[in-house]
């Protein structure tokens, strides 16, 4: 369903992933993690084909795009002149949606300008844009971060709903939230990917927190 293939992604001479190879052939839950700095952000772009690099990503046998995926990004770019339906109606153009048969998970002042949303507001917002459209695959960067108890709850929860259907890749610094719902989890350090299955959970942190004994 899935197929990742990064041979290697290089900002100017420096290697940033190499030799990523990800495949999925399941509807699920699945985390990425890695220390700031590891290239999480740019993981999920080369998937997107928003950065350049050697290899190719696709999804059900076609090229990963924009228009065949959801991506919420950590600070979603947001348009402040527009009201939210007018933003839900921009989005749904860019990505072919009947606005009309949609409903969303959160409920946002419908005619008053983004731009005076505080940024929970804000975030909300775009992740209803997002979820107008059902895709094979959504790419969900610290989607939690600005959300209050109650909104992360509710993304939570739809988030597992759409995942019967469709593959979420989703990270998070909240690791017992990926634990708990991730069918696998994607560790990402040093350029390059480890995968965890639920069963391999408790050696994430060993890796991820590398603790030098001195006796």
């Amino acid at each position: 369903m899935l197929k990742i293939i990064i041979d290697h992604k290089k900002y100017k001479d420096k290697s940033i992933l190499e030799n990523i190879n990800i495949s999925i052939d399941q509807p699920g839950i699945y985390g990425v993690i890695g220390k700031n700095g590891q290239g999480k952000t740019t993981l999920f772009k080369c998937i997107l084909g928003l950065e350049k690099f050697n290899g190719s990503c696709s999804v059900n046998e076609e090229k990963v795009v924009l228009q065949n995926a959801g991506w919420v990004p950590t600070d979603p770019p947001i348009y402040g002149e527009l009201t939210a339906v007018e933003f839900y109606d921009f989005y749904a153009h860019l990505v072919d949606v009947d606005r009309k048969s949609t409903t969303h998970i959160f409920e946002v002042p419908s005619n008053q300008l983004i731009r005076e949303f505080s940024t929970g507001m804000k975030k909300k917002t775009y992740l209803n844009a997002v979820f107008q459209k059902e895709f094979a695959i959504y790419i969900l960067d610290e989607p939690f971060n600005g959300l209050d108890l109650e909104s992360n709850y509710l993304l939570m929860n739809h988030i597992r709903a759409i995942s019967k259907e469709s593959i979420i890749f989703i990270s998070s610094h909240i690791l017992e939230i990926l634990y708990r719902d991730c069918d696998k989890i994607f560790l990402l350090q040093n350029k390059n990917i480890t995968e965890f299955e639920k069963s391999q959970y408790s050696e994430i942190e060993k890796e991820l927190f590398v603790i030098n004994n001195i006796e």
